[in-house]
């Protein structure tokens, strides 16, 4: 099963889900500022504004997948009500390459399971990055893949940039849309 080593929790089986993965710059850039204080408050806040709509507390996975000299998994897929609070730390480059190709395999195998294993159709998943996007390599190759998975309706991309953010990086990742500044969103208006 790939990142799913056991058989992964669903709630509603009868229902469509819908996989969003966080995918979390934790380089040492991140360290300006508060950065990575607003990072882990954000996503710990995250679990909290979403349970409020019941509906959505049924349907929608999450998993965590962090970044700076390698991608690592933070926390695997698991309805959002089983949220683990993170206290990240930051350290090391960006490989945010790295870390999208992970973001991308685990949501396509996401919703590879909806379908074969949970007999649903799921809603188009997300992966949201957040990030001051410095990427330590050239992000061309991905930044085409991520736009042709895309246009195959196979996923959307959200950046969501720290303060300070390059945002021509993020730009070319999402080509212009979806790049919005994380400092003072609220997240229970993002879904």
């Amino acid at each position: 099963m790939g990142f799913n080593d056991e058989m992964p929790t669903i709630i509603s089986t009868n229902e469509s889900h819908m996989a969003c993965l966080f995918l979390l710059d934790t380089s040492g850039s991140m360290i300006n500022g508060d950065a990575i204080t607003s990072l882990n408050a954000s996503i710990n806040r995250f679990k909290e504004e979403v349970c409020k709509d019941e509906r959505t507390k049924k349907i929608l996975d999450v998993a965590i997948v962090e970044f700076n000299n390698s991608a690592r998994l933070v926390q695997n897929w698991q309805p959002v009500a089983n949220m683990e609070p993170v206290n990240l730390i930051a350290n090391g480059g960006t490989d945010m390459e790295g870390g999208l190709k992970m973001a991308i395999d685990m949501v396509r195998e996401r919703s590879h399971f909806y379908y074969a294993v949970a007999g649903t159709v799921p809603y188009k998943p997300w992966i949201v990055m957040i990030t001051d996007g410095y990427p330590n390599t050239s992000i061309d190759e991905i930044a085409a893949k991520v736009a042709d998975l895309e246009k195959r309706e196979c996923l959307y991309l959200w950046s969501l940039a720290m303060e300070d953010a390059d945002i021509s990086i993020l730009d070319k990742l999402c080509d212009g849309r979806r790049v919005l500044k994380l400092k003072g969103r609220n997240f229970d208006d993002f879904f």
